[in-house]
């Protein structure tokens, strides 16, 4: 397989992430054209910051009046989940060279479509190029569309609680794919599990996934640096 074949099955491999996205990126471009927000911002926002959770984040952050500082430390922790990624992905890289340029774009569920399948990808630099850009093309894209036709759909309550949904279906498929074809991802997912079920049994519903997330790649990293799992 040469790089233009492994970048366009790495697009393929995207779609899935992409379909996902769309909906939570119409969403969010909904919420802030309805609150104001100016265009540029909001599509800025998403092409730049590129990260679902935190950029809501902000947005409900700036409408509550909270301060910089207050915005970027919840941002900060919010996405600090991240710097456990590149250690686990640099286990499935046969060659880390230009990887570095990737990076911005390795979002939660395109780590999760990567770990899953990056071990049997020739060509990875141009599969996991084509993976990661069709997603953040996707995300982008829904926000642009969100922004402009965002209106719309609002009258349509089934198409609202669909996109509400979309994120967290997306990432429960990618956790049931791991789990299915990657034994040695089932400690963590587990873990991640309950601790998803503990946030909401505590009525901490709106941190759950967040949380068991982070608590599932945190676990995996110990299997791995302690017991060499």
């Amino acid at each position: 397989m040469n790089n233009s074949q492994a970048f366009i099955k790495g697009c393929q491999s995207g779609l899935p992430v992409a379909l996902g996205y769309i909906p939570v990126a119409i969403a969010f471009g909904m919420a802030t054209t309805a609150a104001g927000f100016p265009t540029w911002i909001i599509i800025t926002m998403s092409v730049f910051i590129y990260a679902g959770a935190s950029q809501f984040l902000l947005f409900a952050s700036i409408m509550s009046g909270a301060s910089v500082l207050a915005v970027v430390g919840l941002c900060a922790l919010l996405d600090s989940r991240h710097l456990l990624y590149a250690p686990l992905m640099k286990r499935h890289l046969k060659s880390s060279d230009g990887m570095i340029w990737i990076a911005p774009l390795i979002t939660d569920e395109v780590f999760a479509t990567a770990m899953a399948k990056l071990k049997g990808i020739d060509n990875q630099k141009p599969w996991l190029i084509g993976l990661a850009v069709v997603s953040w093309v996707s995300w982008w894209g829904g926000t642009i569309i969100g922004v402009f036709g965002g209106k719309l759909l609002a009258d349509y309550p089934v198409m609202s609680a669909t996109m509400n949904f979309a994120f967290v279906a997306l990432f429960v498929s990618l956790s049931t794919h791991a789990y299915v074809s990657e034994p040695r991802f089932r400690p963590a997912l587990i873990i991640a599990a309950v601790i998803a079920a503990l946030c909401v049994s505590a009525d901490h519903s709106e941190i759950a996934l967040l949380v068991a997330g982070f608590g599932g790649v945190l676990a995996h990293f110990l299997l791995v640096k302690l017991l060499n799992y």
